[in-house]
């Protein structure tokens, strides 16, 4: 039996999202996935083909340090709480 070894590289974004029921999600989005890397926020649900958004570290109904699946169609507006400028990236 062999192991295979994930590694996933994260690029973080803090985000406020309000979903079309009006509540609140706070948290952070990766803009690094297996299917492309992004270069904003805003391309996550725009240029993305996947229908869900993972938030981490997210703050929702009064609970913290939750890992939420949103459906992007639920997702009214999102306001990035910091997106600082790319730096390009060196491969290890």
């Amino acid at each position: 039996m062999s192991v295979r070894v994930i590694t996933r590289r994260i690029d973080a974004r803090k985000v406020t999202i309000k979903m079309v029921d009006g509540s609140l999600v706070q948290g952070k989005v990766n803009l690094l996935n297996d299917e492309s890397e992004v270069q904003r926020v805003s391309d996550i649900f725009t240029k993305r083909t996947d229908p869900f958004v993972v938030v981490f570290d997210a703050t929702a109904e009064g609970k913290s340090g939750r890992v939420i699946i949103l459906n992007k169609n639920n997702v009214a507006w999102v306001s990035p709480e910091d997106d600082p400028p790319r730096q390009e990236r060196q491969e290890d």
